[in-house]
């Protein structure tokens, strides 16, 4: 049960319009409204929940933390993708049966020739 409200919106026509020509069938303006606080309050959450970490880290970095260079990071971030891809990977076999059939699927028939 909803029993509490938020306080009145002042906007221009404008953007009431902007707002009310966005809306799905069957949502309401007070609809929109409330979705869109909820959101916004969750994402301040997680910012704020985001940058306590960065500080975090930053303190144990100050305090003689363990960092990595640029070349360790990228050379990390390519290993994860590498182990990624391979497990995904499909048996050569079935790879190149299916390749095979993208070609013929893909080539165009000839025109017969007529004499």
């Amino acid at each position: 049960m909803r029993t509490a409200t938020f306080p009145a919106v002042r906007t221009t026509p404008e953007h009431r319009a902007l707002v009310e020509s966005v809306l799905r069938p069957g949502e309401t303006l007070s609809t929109f409204i409330e979705e869109t606080l909820q959101q916004k309050a969750q994402w301040r959450k997680e910012d704020e929940a985001f940058y306590a970490r960065a500080m975090q880290a930053a303190k144990r970095i100050r305090e003689g933390g363990k960092t990595y260079t640029l070349d360790e990071t990228v050379s990390s971030l390519r290993a994860q993708i590498q182990r990624a891809r391979e497990k995904q990977a499909v048996p050569d076999a079935a790879s190149s049966t299916l390749v095979q059939r993208k070609k013929t699927a893909a080539t165009p028939k000839k025109a017969k020739a007529t004499a």
